[in-house]
């Protein structure tokens, strides 16, 4: 019984301390306590392949499935194309795959936001 109670302790600090401490400062805008790690999945993979670093990806690692990471590469439109060309060679996707590396819709962004 003992066993449990300090499993599940280590538990609970893994998911709320440690997520609050890695995700703090990648969401600087938003509260890091109110992240739901299932409901906000990819924002926060998004956040951690774009700025993360190494303790960060770790934890990412740790928390989600291989195929919810890749997933979110393939849709994601807010990783910079190194990020995005980094990552897709990483988890071995093809460029032609993920969405922010297929070059008609890199033109339409300049298009769009002219900075």
């Amino acid at each position: 019984m003992e066993k449990l109670k300090i499993v599940k302790l280590a538990d609970f600090w893994y998911n709320k301390v440690m997520k609050n401490a890695l995700l703090k400062p990648l969401f600087w805008e938003l509260d890091a306590e109110k992240l739901d790690v299932k409901e906000n999945a990819r924002q926060i993979i998004e956040r951690i392949l774009e700025f993360g670093n190494l303790h960060q990806v770790n934890w990412m690692r740790k928390t989600y499935p291989v195929e919810t990471i890749k997933e979110a590469i393939r849709a994601s439109r807010q990783l910079s194309p190194k990020s995005a060309n980094f990552w897709a060679l990483y988890y071995k996707i093809p460029q032609s795959e993920v969405r922010c590396l297929i070059r008609l819709l890199q033109k339409q962004q300049k298009v769009l936001w002219p900075y």
